[in-house]
């Protein structure tokens, strides 16, 4: 039988350089040097900064998760060192357990977070924890909550398992698992945990819990609807950096569940429901009135929009970041410079979740989302460019912002970090086309 042969077609030549990008030669290697970690944590990765942001890379949650607990925790300090247990400690004071495949249960857990737990989230699978983890868990080397028995981890839903646990005890961490057959009872459970350790008096996590905090013991609460979780992925940001607990409906009814939640509020509560009315109900909104005040977090105004305007994760996050409240104390009230975010993609929710201690210590940067990987939604783009910080005199008055960028390039490019760092840069308000930004007292700050 006769051979047919087929003549290779030729290589496909590579691609010239971008001139306009590499006018000198496009740059050859790996990296012409690497740096390594300290001799006292070999475990820390290096992360990639520019001036006004960075990266807390992962290439997976759970490296995401480690890059986040590596960059708040240094733990280099003694568990014994004076401080580790007041609320700027160099370790945590637990940890917070989840798995990577149900975002209801990670965003329930969040709540956790917030002292005095002090209990980041790190993530497991359901048939054990994986070796970067194990090793974040030794290396925080967490103090023990001292007001809840010194428990070192909650073991939220499927992280709850027999192989977490047996790993758990094999290094001596004690635990307490927090599980129910529904989201809606997870929640409620998280809730009745995180309430009875925050404010043992009622059960229920408040605002300023004594008046000598200086707070009025405000009972906020946040409801998502499970059909429309996306639009709750900032509500995660927020709860790690107030005691705010974290109910859920869906758009056209409330779960018993979150009702027996919502009555521990005695009828005080004050609630906030993510997203409208395509989200979550009017009736439903209705029904809620029950157990206190309610009102929505949206981009909606109708002082502003004789129609209502499209409502979507993105443009949540942004009115969330703008948002002051006083009847709860609620909304990060961001509309200058002088403050740091936090850009996840919004199909990332594991990163959201992750991320969000960077709202409870250090910055208490809000969470602001992207659809791409290599454009800023337009209203992102623009509210970027609102607080971007400008100067009359010299950019030495400061302010200036920080933004934290969650995963690897896939997530989140490098061009797209780069664009972030350009348009966050301070610039001078004198230049004649300037036309965004502000100063730090544009902002209503002091």
């Amino acid at each position: 039988m006769a051979t047919t042969l087929v003549a290779a077609l030729p290589a496909a030549a590579p691609t010239p350089p971008d001139p306009n990008r590499y006018p000198f030669g496009r740059p050859t290697g790996s990296g012409d040097f690497r740096v390594p970690p300290p001799p006292e944590a070999p475990t820390l990765v290096p992360t990639i900064g520019t001036k006004t942001t960075q990266r807390l890379y992962g290439s997976d949650p759970f490296q995401e998760a480690v890059s986040v607990t590596q960059h708040i925790w240094p733990a280099a300090l003694p568990e014994n060192a004076p401080g580790e247990n007041d609320n700027v400690p160099d370790r945590p004071w637990a940890v917070t357990l989840i798995t990577t495949d149900d975002p209801l249960t990670g965003i329930t857990a969040v709540p956790l977070i917030h002292f005095p737990d002090d209990a980041p989230i790190l993530y497991v699978t359901k048939t054990g924890i994986p070796q970067v983890t194990l090793n974040e868990l030794k290396r925080l080397g967490d103090t023990g909550i001292s007001r809840h028995h010194n428990i070192d981890a909650f073991l939220v839903g499927a992280a709850a398992n027999p192989a977490v646990q047996a790993q758990l005890k094999a290094i001596g961490m004690t635990f307490q698992s927090i599980t129910a057959p529904t989201v809606p009872g997870l929640a409620d459970a998280v809730d009745r945990v995180y309430g009875s350790i925050q404010n043992p008096d009622t059960g229920v996590p408040q605002m300023g819990n004594s008046g000598s905090q200086g707070g009025a013991g405000m009972m906020d609460v946040m409801i998502a609807s499970m059909d429309s979780w996306e639009y709750a992925l900032p509500a995660t940001h927020w709860s790690s950096h107030m005691p705010t607990a974290i109910l859920w409906v869906t758009r056209d009814g409330i779960p018993p569940e979150t009702v027996t939640a919502l009555k521990r509020r005695m009828g005080r509560a004050t609630i906030y429901l993510w997203g409208g009315p395509d989200q979550i109900s009017p009736t439903v909104a209705k029904q809620l009135n029950a157990y206190g005040a309610v009102q929505r977090i949206t981009n909606d105004d109708p002082v502003d929009f004789n129609a209502t305007p499209k409502n979507t994760p993105e443009t949540t996050a942004i009115a969330f970041a703008k948002m002051w409240d006083p009847a709860g104390m609620v909304g990060w009230n961001i509309t200058g410079p002088g403050h740091g975010f936090t850009l996840v993609r919004r199909d990332d929710w594991q990163g959201a979740v992750a991320s969000a201690p960077l709202s409870h210590l250090g910055f208490h940067s809000p969470l602001l989302l992207t659809d791409s990987a290599d454009k800023l939604p337009e209203a992102v783009e623009a509210y970027y460019k609102q607080v971007a910080p400008t100067y009359l005199t010299t950019p030495a008055e400061g302010p200036y912002n920080m933004t934290y960028v969650i995963g690897d390039w896939k997530r989140i490019s490098w061009p797209l970090q780069a664009h972030v760092d350009y348009i966050s840069e301070m610039s001078n308000r004198r230049v004649w086309n300037q036309s965004t930004g502000g100063r730090y007292s544009d902002s209503g700050q002091p």
